[in-house]
C-alpha cells in the first residue's frame, strides 16, 4: 500500500466516524453535500480520495477542513510532516496537485 493509499483509508474512516457522531446515514449525508450514497461509501472506505466534495464534507459535518486531515499522531514533527508532504506530491497526477494547489489557497 502505497502513502496515498494510506491517506485515502485514513479520511474516509475520519468522515465515517464523523457521519456516524452527527447521526447522519450515508444516504442522509450523501445527499446534504450532492453525491450519490455509493460514492460516500468508496469515499469511507479508502477507495477514493474525495476531492471534489471536501469543503461541503467539513460543512456537513460541522467540522474546519483541516479537521478533516488530523488522524495522525501529536508526536509527528513538522519537518516528518513536511517531508510526508512532499512524497506525497510526487506521487499525484496532474488532477491531483491541481485539488492540493486550491485547498492550500483555501487554508492559508
Amino acid at each position: 500500500m502505497n502513502n496515498m493509499d494510506d491517506i485515502k483509508k485514513l479520511i474516509g474512516k475520519k468522515i465515517k466516524d464523523l457521519r456516524q457522531k452527527r447521526g447522519y446515514s450515508q444516504q442522509q449525508l450523501a445527499e446534504i453535500i450532492g453525491i450519490d450514497q455509493r460514492s460516500l461509501s468508496c469515499i469511507e472506505c479508502g477507495g477514493v480520495f474525495p476531492s471534489k466534495c471536501l469543503l461541503k464534507l467539513s460543512e456537513a459535518l460541522s467540522v474546519d477542513l483541516k479537521d478533516l486531515f488530523d488522524f495522525y499522531p501529536m508526536e509527528l514533527t513538522v519537518s516528518n510532516m513536511k517531508e510526508y508532504i512532499k512524497k506525497a506530491v510526487d506521487m499525484l497526477d496532474e488532477n491531483e496537485i491541481k485539488s492540493v494547489y486550491k485547498f492550500i489557497n483555501a487554508i492559508k
